[in-house]
């Protein structure tokens, strides 16, 4: 299951798309070809594309390492919500398309760009409770890949498409995460 840029970045700022995309690749939920298809989409679409659009496009036929690279240098530096990269997680978790340990792994590289100490908490707690249940019973990877789901699943909503009502998500997201636990 592909991340369908074109659909998700459509709407963004170019340095905010450019955050995304570069997240997006990084975490491993977009692919080149991805970024490539969306690129390829707005220099047919806009009469006047932006610069940003046209060197990503060279970029795109030097590798990886070298569009992430560009990615990250082309607008001064600046954060945006990592939310919907968790939704992207839990799409991918919930298809089937991503393993237990892929998850993890993602969600472990997000761990310093989340912003609450509660998400911070999970995102930990999820990473030592996969660890030390990969060495044990197949029910004990079973409680932390419904763990990793009910965590996930209270990011399902972050989309771009809902981006309006992210703030109404804000303000109940650190209720539904303690709710997890009790």
């Amino acid at each position: 299951m592909a991340t369908n840029l074109r659909e998700e970045l459509h709407q963004l700022s170019a340095s905010e798309a450019a955050f995304y995309a570069r997240l997006g690749l990084q975490l491993g939920v977009a692919t080149l070809a991805d970024v490539s298809e969306w690129v390829d989409d707005v220099l047919l679409q806009e009469p006047e594309p932006e610069l940003f659009y046209l060197e990503l496009y060279r970029y795109l036929r030097t590798g990886k390492d070298e569009v992430l690279a560009y990615l990250s240098l082309a607008f001064p530096p600046e954060s945006f919500s990592v939310r919907p990269a968790l939704a992207w997680l839990q799409q991918h978790l919930s298809a089937g398309s991503w393993s237990l340990g892929q998850t993890i792994s993602a969600l472990y590289r997000l761990r310093l760009l989340v912003t609450s100490d509660r998400e911070i908490g999970w995102i930990y707690g999820l990473a030592a409770d996969y660890e030390h249940s990969s060495q044990e019973s197949a029910e004990a990877l079973r409680d932390v890949y419904r763990e990793t789901e009910a965590f996930l699943a209270c990011y399902h909503d972050y989309t771009f498409a809902n981006r309006a009502e992210w703030l109404y998500l804000d303000a109940a997201l650190e209720q539904r995460l303690a709710n997890l636990r009790s």
